[in-house]
């Protein structure tokens, strides 16, 4: 009942081509290069040679990836910046807008309640003024 379905033999080849052109080769060709590096920083030192130079030589190249995978965090950083910016020139625009809208809805708001309590004050007051003049009599 559960069967997976066949894989296609001449995409899944293509794939696995891919994986090892993408994936494969290139670690493979990083980890000599890192190698040989080590290798260099070996074979100067046991030769006695210059050490020094080439540990930092080798350091350096060591350091390189950690470079460039820093600079993914940065550029997400930097967009996030570049984003509060735009945003901190925008938003005022904005919210002067809903600010407006408010307003006039506020201001539509309080005139339909004058309408709806007028007949009522009205009422109210010349209540009072009859109830005045009965106390004047």
């Amino acid at each position: 009942m559960n069967e997976t379905p066949e894989r296609n033999p001449v995409t899944h080849a293509k794939h696995r081509r891919e994986t090892w052109w993408q994936i494969t080769f290139p670690f493979i060709l990083g980890m000599l290069f890192i190698l040989g590096l080590g290798g260099w920083a070996i074979f100067a030192a046991a030769t006695g040679g210059n050490v020094s130079q080439s540990a930092d030589t080798a350091l350096i190249w060591i350091i390189c990836p950690n470079f460039f995978m820093a600079l993914i965090p940065l550029a997400i950083f930097g967009g996030l910046a570049y984003g509060v910016i735009v945003l901190n020139q925008k938003i005022p625009a904005g919210f002067k807008r809903l600010q407006d809208v408010m307003i006039q809805i506020r201001d539509g708001v309080q005139t339909g309640a004058d309408k709806v309590a007028e007949p009522v004050i009205n009422l109210k007051s010349k209540m009072a003024s009859l109830e005045a003049l009965k106390r004047k009599k």
